[in-house]
């Protein structure tokens, strides 16, 4: 290893680095193996003097640093490119719950924190964090703000943004900046933590943010439905939530396919349902209402659409089973050849057309195609993946990827959507970005990005 980190080395922990080929080779590669870099050494600092010490010492000898957080990208954003000389900071050790205040039902955590942990801590108040993802076991928080994912219950509590009241974070030259502010309210000029939130780590490294927390709700109910045309489940979603409006927490998409894949995994699934589309139901309790099952059941006398198939969950074990079907979906698509994954977001009344028009174009290129199709339908996200079960060398596929990605991205376009709703843009989707961003948009975006980092240390290569 080069010298040049000797006296950076002197002020840190041994805990604090890994000089091992072994466990650097572990932190440079994403979860699903497609993206590979390299680093000669790695940072794991405790607490956030150490990672301004890091910072620092980078901005100085112009070392490009790659922030990193559970490593959950889906888009390549948080492992470094190859032999570029990026160090790699992962702030897993950086995993304190600073503050639960129970009376602003706020909760203050350092950027390492896994979100499951968070809930597990707060669990204990009868509270819980405003998002749930299918990585929760794994995903920690500042890799979740810094990428602005998205989640399973945006209906009830919005987005990250709108739950996030503050925000600690590192500026590339090492200068502290902290706004974390507990209050709801404060209309005092730019909000400047808003820069931070999807900004995939190019403008600085989060080490703390400040969220506001709910109550946890009593108990719930999760239904499955299946419809057999995408305009049903348009009608589908609005009946419910014209019917369970402060109840419903969930409203979750998944095509016939991805039902299926799943079932390759885990064995028949044994749902008495048939239909093009499933649609996952979450029902949650939070005004004590008794005997919430049966509360539920009355209120779906009121829900009438034609060749609506329905299953209603009889206990939190099937509550679990049901998600389980939904959350394993991006697990099972291992198990397909060539998988092209798109993260998209819609119009609720352009997904139909663009579902039509995509999967017709799809089919006209190479009749092979299948599609696993799921989402959001809350926020109007939509994973539009697609797969063909055949043997590609890499020119093929890479080939098979562009044609696949002109299809998709000019339907976005055509449908008034955008190319990526909750991964955010990382490698894989930087060259599209360009694209389906206009010239200014895209102008602005980088002198917000030479402001902060004027020497571009901070993960370049990623978003821009």
């Amino acid at each position: 290893m080069s010298q040049i980190y000797k006296n950076l080395l002197k002020e840190l922990k041994s805990s604090e680095y890994s000089l091992d080929k072994d466990t650097i080779n572990n932190y440079c590669v994403d979860w699903r193996g497609k993206y590979k870099g390299s680093s000669e050494i790695i940072f794991f600092p405790k607490s956030v003097s150490s990672v301004i010490k890091i910072v620092k010492f980078c901005y100085k000898k112009d070392i490009p640093i790659v922030p990193q957080g559970g490593n959950t990208s889906l888009v390549g954003g948080s492992v470094p490119r190859l032999n570029k000389g990026e160090i790699i900071i992962n702030l897993c050790k950086l995993n304190k719950i600073r503050e639960i205040d129970t009376v602003s039902n706020t909760v203050t955590v350092e950027s390492g924190c896994i979100l499951q942990s968070i809930n597990d801590q707060l669990e204990s108040y009868n509270l819980q964090m405003p998002i749930s993802l299918g990585s929760k076991g794994s995903c920690q928080i500042g890799g979740n703000i810094a990428t602005n994912a998205g989640g399973l219950n945006v209906i009830k509590f919005g987005s990250i943004r709108s739950n996030i009241l503050g925000i600690e974070a590192i500026l590339p030259n090492g200068e502290f900046y902290n706004d974390l502010k507990n209050v709801k309210k404060n209309n005092t000029g730019l909000d400047l933590k808003q820069l931070f939130i999807g900004s995939e780590g190019t403008l600085g490294i989060i080490t703390a943010a400040t969220f506001q927390i709910h109550k946890k709700s009593n108990d719930r109910v999760v239904i499955i439905i299946s419809l057999e045309k995408f305009r049903q489940v348009l009608i589908a979603y609005q009946r419910f939530i014209y019917i369970f409006s402060e109840f419903i927490t969930a409203f979750e998409l998944m095509n016939k396919f991805s039902v299926d894949l799943t079932e390759k995994l885990h064995g028949p699934l044994n749902l008495p349902l048939s239909g093009n589309y499933y649609c996952l139901i979450e029902l949650t309790n939070f005004i004590e209402i008794e005997n919430f099952n049966n509360f539920v059941y009355s209120k779906l006398e009121y829900l009438t659409i034609k060749e609506m198939d329905l299953i209603m969950a009889k206990s939190e074990y099937e509550n679990k089973n049901f998600w389980q079907i939904r959350e394993e979906i991006p697990l099972a698509e291992k198990l397909l050849k060539n998988v092209i994954q798109h993260d998209v977001s819609l119009p609720l009344n352009n997904i139909e057309n663009f579902i039509y028009q995509s999967s017709e174009s799809l089919k006209k290129y190479n009749k092979n195609v299948s599609i696993v199709n799921f989402g959001h339908l809350g926020d109007n996200n939509l994973h539009f993946n697609v797969c063909i079960d055949e043997s590609l060398n890499k020119k093929q596929f890479e080939g098979f990827k562009k044609n696949v990605n002109e299809i998709i991205f000019s339907n976005v376009k055509k449908f008034n959507g955008s190319i990526s709703a909750e991964h955010g843009i990382g490698q894989l989707r930087k060259d599209e970005l360009k694209k389906y961003k206009s010239f200014e948009e895209i102008q602005r975006m980088k002198k917000i990005k030479k402001i902060f980092d004027p020497k571009n240390i901070m993960n370049p290569g990623k978003v821009l």
